[in-house]
């Protein structure tokens, strides 16, 4: 840790008010000056390769069986002790809206480590990662465009202190852990609101008009995006796995099995993604997973 007086910076970097050069903490937010993460990030992205790995934190993605192009992003990086990932699912009734969930990855993965850099809480860096994301996305596209580029989003955030995901329509983060794989988001949907309700993916609810249709997105037509976010305490050994909808939708529907929760990230998202793609294949998969936890 630096000493607070190798602190050069006049202005608080968390909510920018100024500074006297020997103050340790803000004297309007509280922050503590001398808690930024030093370390250099490391990240990949899969505008540049399908696999990645970064050991505690790592990502796949593939097209699909039924799919011309790959509309998913996904982003990975850590940050000394601290692993971040990022998912995108472009809307495939949007044109253009591969370039918006790639733009949004990069973006809210790229905000998200510089936030936790600055010594941001994870809460407030899920959300300002969010916000980077939103502009990414609604840049590529006009308000006042009838159908412009859009997608979905969802990050996670792994601490010493426990797990962050933040997320804005229907892609999904879940716990894998020793009691098996649970949900930690609630998709923006009538039908995510029944999933988390407790109602079978059967239900003929489910199939009703509407039903799955996106509440909230990321896009030049999404008006003022904030995330939906949860702080998650994991109760052992496991892993956050994040993904678009190619595997929730059999994860949900228990077609698939679910994660080794002790296995290594690269080799859980790439057996994740064989599963989901042995079952069908029916859209774009993309899967995410990072080490979280204490000891099994």
């Amino acid at each position: 840790m630096r000493r607070v007086s190798d602190i050069e910076s006049t202005a608080c970097a968390h909510c920018g008010a100024a500074l006297e050069p020997a103050w340790r903490f803000c004297e309007d937010c509280g922050r503590d000056r001398s808690t930024r993460i030093e370390a250099t990030p490391s990240a990949a992205f899969s505008a540049a390769a399908p696999s990645m790995d970064l050991d505690v934190v790592a990502a796949v993605t593939d097209r699909g069986r039924r799919r011309e192009r790959n509309e998913d992003a996904v982003a990975i990086g850590v940050l000394g002790d601290v692993a971040a990932a990022v998912v995108c699912d472009g809307v495939a009734s949007a044109p253009g809206s591969a370039a918006a969930a790639t733009a949004a990855s990069e973006a809210g993965l790229r905000e998200l480590l510089a936030a936790v850099a600055r010594g941001d809480e994870p809460a407030a860096a899920t959300t300002a990662a969010a916000a980077a994301a939103a502009k990414a996305a609604a840049a590529l596209g006009d308000p006042g465009d009838s159908n412009p580029p859009c997608c979905t989003y969802v990050s996670a955030l792994v601490t010493g202190d426990g797990v962050t995901v933040g997320w804005v329509g229907d892609s999904p983060a879940y716990w894998a852990g020793a009691d098996g794989t649970h949900r930690l988001t609630v998709d923006d949907s009538a039908a995510g609101r029944l999933l988390a309700q407790g109602v079978a993916v059967d239900d003929p609810r489910m199939a009703e008009p509407g039903a799955q249709a996106l509440e909230r997105w990321l896009g030049a037509d999404a008006g003022p995006v904030t995330p939906k976010v949860r702080r998650f305490s994991p109760p052992g050994a496991g892993l956050v796995v994040l993904c678009s909808d190619g595997l929730s939708r059999y994860l949900d529907a228990e077609v698939v099995a679910p994660a080794d929760h002790l296995g290594a990230p690269l080799a859980v998202a790439g057996t994740l993604l064989g599963r989901a793609l042995a079952a069908g294949g029916h859209d774009n998969v993309t899967v995410a997973a990072i080490t979280a936890g204490g000891p099994a």
